[in-house]
């Protein structure tokens, strides 16, 4: 019977893994304890389009890498901070409102893996140095004004 496993367990198997295992085994120990559930058509083909697209984007972003290092490269953003009258601010800037801020203004999809920061968050009013991974040794520099 054709799996797949909802959680991940260390030097078992991951999360979203898809393997052949003993229908009893399916039935007694993984289904029971959401381990696992049967895998249909439906979810393979879904499974299968969504492994492609991210395929696509992959490649896309590697063979378009220089054009995007090219329009990213030291351009700057401004990212307000919520702050009172003493200037003190009440949260920080991560690597989510950068992915945001890139998909909203360039038009471009990043993961949070891909954005490198010096510090953990941007916390402080101020212009802050961004890179963005976009080959395993390219990196896009960007600046974020915290304002």
């Amino acid at each position: 019977m054709k799996v797949i496993f909802l959680q991940h367990v260390v030097n078992v198997w991951k999360s979203g893994e898809i393997k052949e295992v003993n229908d009893s085994y399916a039935r007694n120990f993984l289904f029971p304890k959401n381990y696992a559930k049967k895998l249909t058509e439906k979810e393979e083909s879904e499974l299968k389009n969504k492994k492609n697209k991210e395929e696509k984007n992959r490649i896309q972003k590697v063979e378009h890498r220089h054009e995007i290092w090219e329009k990213l490269n030291w351009k700057s953003f401004n990212i307000s901070l919520n702050k009172d009258s003493s200037w003190k601010t009440f949260w920080s800037i991560t690597e989510k409102e950068i992915i945001e801020l890139l998909k909203k203004g360039e038009k471009l999809t990043f993961t949070k893996s891909e954005i490198v920061m010096n510090q953990w968050h941007i916390k402080k009013l101020g212009k802050h140095d961004v890179f963005i991974k976009l080959w395993s040794w390219e990196m896009a520099k960007i600046l974020i004004n915290a304002i």
